[in-house]
């Protein structure tokens, strides 16, 4: 098949495939004519490239998934997944102390608000008391 229907199947762009096979992700098209006549194990490799670029992986990262034959490394990519999900987790439970952080400066801002231009902020802030921690 040629580039234009691995683009329309997959949803990459045509100069993102050329991209895949210019880093290797791809292994050598072969040429009809002047055209390069994909496979539908190119349009899956694509797919494939696409979802690990939408679950936040590297082309680097997708490359080093390739074994010397250009097969898929399986195991190599059950450990990578591992690696990845474990570094969301920590994410989610950065933004989870970040997210209880901000709940906890809301409150406090509600009750500056409460207090209007008199309130310990304003105060500070006028005399010019505040210190930066």
């Amino acid at each position: 098949m040629r580039i234009s229907e691995v683009a329309r199947r997959s949803g990459a762009s045509q100069k993102a495939i050329r991209l895949y096979e210019a880093r290797g992700l791809l292994a050598t098209v072969a040429r009809i004519n002047r055209y390069r006549d994909y496979t539908e194990q190119d349009l899956n490799l694509v797919l494939l490239i696409r979802q690990a670029l939408a679950l936040g992986f590297r082309l680097a990262d997708v490359a080093a998934l390739r074994r010397a034959d250009g097969g898929i490394d399986w195991l190599r990519v059950q450990a990578l997944l591992a690696q990845r999900q474990q570094a969301v987790r920590a994410d989610m439970q950065r933004l989870q102390q970040l997210d209880a952080a901000l709940t906890q400066l809301r409150a406090e801002v509600v009750v500056l608000i409460g207090h209007g231009d008199t309130g310990p902020l304003d105060a500070c802030m006028a005399s010019g008391d505040c210190l930066a921690a």
